[in-house]
C-alpha cells in the first residue's frame, strides 16, 4: 500500500516568538519620543517597523533617565497602519516628534545602562521581548551621548503607582548603591523635591542615637513623618555599616540559586503534592483558596481544606494547608503536627520551608547552621518553574534564619536579590516589613553598644 504524503506543516509563530526571532529583519517605518524628553528625565520612546503585507508592529519604551531605566514597555503586533495611528492618537498626553533610529536605541540603551549602575533591572518584558524589537547594542551602532541623572546624580520620582512600599525599596538600594547624600527623591503627591538624604550626616553619632531610641521606643504610636524619619535613619546607618563588595556578592549569589521561572498561574504536580493524581483547575484553584483565607478567615479556610482533602486524599499540600491555618491561629499544637506531618513527607518542599524555619529559630544567636546549605536549587531539585507560593515561604524561612545569623550584608544581598522575583505587592510588603524589623533591631543594637 503506497504510504500517503504528509503535507507540510507550517509552525506559527507566536508574537512574542515573532519578535524574538524576526523583528529585526523588519525595516524601520518610523522612531517617536516625547517632545519634553530631556528636560522631564522620562522617554517614551516608540520603534515600529513594518510587514510587507504593510501591517505595523511597534515598541514602546517607558524610560526614566534620571534613575530607574526601562520601567515599561509594550508591544503592538501585526496591526493595520491605520490602527497602529489609532493607537498613537489614544496617547493624547504626549506629544511626539519623529526621531532617527539611531537616536530612538541610544536613549533606550543609555537609560539602562545608567540604572544598572544603581542596580535597577529592566522591566522583565524588555529582557524576554522587546529588546529584539531593536538591534544589538554593539558598535554598529552610532553612540549618541545621552545626559542621565540631573545635576550629576540619580534623582528618583516616584510613579503615581508606586505604594510606600516600593518608594522605600527604590530608596534604600540608593542609599546602598549611590551612597547617603549622592542621590536626591521627591514623592509624587509632595510638591518639593526633598534632598534629605543628607540630614543625618550633619548629626553626631551620640545625636543619630538618641534620635533613633526616641523613635525606637514609641515605634507603636509615630505619625506617618515620624514613621518615615525612623525608616530612612534605619536605612542610613545600615549603609553606612554594610559592605558594598560583600552585598553584590551575596546577591549575585542569591540570584543564581534563584535560577527558576516564579509564576502565579503554573502549578506544578510537585507543588500541590500530586504525584499520582492529575493537576485539575479545581483543585489549584482550591488550594490558592485555602492559603489566601488561612490568615483572614480560619474558619472559612478549614472549611474549603476538607474539599481539597476529598479531592485529593492523603496529599501533603493538605498538610502544608492545616499548618498554615495553625500558625494564622497560634494554635499550641503546631510544633507537634508539624513534627508528625513532616516525617510522613519529609521531602514535600513546602512542609519543608516550614520545618526548616522552625529549625532557624532554634538555632543560637549569631550561629550560621544549615542556612548557606538551604538553596532554593536543593529544595526545588529537577524544577523548572516554581509558583510564588513556594518561593516566598522559602524566602521567609531563609530570612528567618539570617535573622539569627546577624549577618547584615546577606540580609541585604537576599534583599536586593528577592526584588527580582515575580511576586506579588503583598508578599513583598511582608518581606520588607520582615527585613524593616531586622534592620532596626540591628541598628538599636549599634547604637547600645556606642552608649
Amino acid at each position: 500500500m503506497a504510504k500517503k504524503k504528509m503535507g507540510k506543516v507550517i509552525q506559527m509563530l507566536s508574537p512574542e516568538n515573532y519578535i524574538r526571532k524576526k523583528a529585526r529583519s523588519l525595516p524601520v517605518f518610523e522612531c517617536l519620543v516625547n517632545t519634553d524628553w530631556k528636560e522631564q528625565g522620562v522617554a517614551h520612546v516608540v520603534v515600529a517597523r513594518n510587514h510587507t503585507n504593510g501591517n505595523i508592529t511597534s515598541c514602546m519604551y517607558l524610560v526614566d533617565l534620571f534613575c530607574l531605566g526601562i520601567k515599561n514597555t509594550q508591544y503592538l503586533f501585526n496591526i493595520p497602519e491605520a490602527e497602529y495611528q489609532e493607537k498613537k492618537d489614544e496617547m493624547e498626553y504626549i506629544v511626539f516628534e519623529p526621531i532617527s533610529y539611531t537616536l530612538a536605541h541610544n536613549i533606550v540603551f543609555a537609560g539602562l545602562e545608567y540604572a544598572e549602575e544603581f542596580g535597577f533591572k529592566p522591566h522583565k518584558d524588555f529582557t524576554s521581548i522587546t529588546q529584539f524589537m531593536l538591534e544589538e547594542d554593539t558598535d554598529d551602532v552610532e553612540l549618541i551621548e545621552i545626559e542621565c541623572g540631573k545635576d550629576g546624580k540619580p534623582f528618583y520620582v516616584s510613579g503615581p503607582y508606586d505604594d510606600q512600599s516600593k518608594i522605600n525599596r527604590t530608596i534604600a538600594q540608593l542609599e546602598r548603591t549611590a551612597g547617603p547624600g549622592n542621590f536626591d527623591f521627591q514623592i509624587l503627591d509632595d510638591e518639593d523635591e526633598f534632598d534629605e538624604s543628607g540630614e543625618f550626616d550633619r548629626m553626631t553619632i551620640k545625636e543619630q542615637g538618641e534620635l533613633y531610641q526616641k523613635l525606637y521606643n514609641n515605634r507603636k504610636d509615630l505619625d506617618e513623618e515620624e514613621e518615615d524619619k525612623f525608616w530612612r535613619l534605619t536605612e542610613h546607618v545600615i549603609s553606612n555599616i554594610v559592605s558594598p563588595e560583600k552585598v553584590d556578592q551575596y546577591s549575585e549569589e542569591y540570584l543564581d540559586d534563584f535560577d527558576f521561572e516564579v509564576t502565579d498561574d503554573v502549578f506544578t504536580k510537585e507543588m500541590l503534592g500530586l504525584a499520582d493524581h492529575e493537576l485539575s483547575n479545581e483543585v489549584s484553584e482550591l488550594f490558592t483558596e485555602v492559603y489566601d483565607l488561612a490568615n483572614e478567615n480560619p474558619e472559612a479556610a478549614r472549611r474549603l481544606l476538607n474539599d481539597f482533602r476529598n479531592e485529593t486524599p492523603e496529599n501533603p499540600a493538605s498538610y502544608f494547608l492545616e499548618l498554615i491555618i495553625l500558625r494564622a491561629e497560634d494554635a499550641p499544637e503546631y510544633d507537634e503536627k508539624l513534627q508528625e506531618y513532616y516525617s510522613k513527607f519529609p521531602e514535600y518542599p513546602l512542609l519543608k520551608t516550614l520545618m526548616t524555619s522552625a529549625l532557624f529559630v532554634s538555632l543560637p544567636p549569631y550561629e550560621e547552621g544549615p542556612i548557606t546549605t538551604f538553596t532554593m536549587q536543593s529544595l526545588f531539585a529537577g524544577r523548572t518553574w516554581i509558583h510564588h507560593i513556594e518561593a516566598f515561604n522559602y524566602l521567609t524561612a531563609i530570612l528567618m534564619g539570617l535573622t539569627r545569623t546577624g549577618d547584615i550584608d546577606r540580609i541585604q544581598g537576599l534583599y536586593e536579590a528577592y526584588n527580582n522575583l515575580d511576586l506579588t505587592e503583598e508578599e513583598l510588603d511582608v518581606l520588607e516589613e520582615f527585613v524593616f524589623i531586622v534592620k532596626t533591631t540591628i541598628v538599636e543594637q549599634i547604637f547600645l553598644s556606642e552608649e
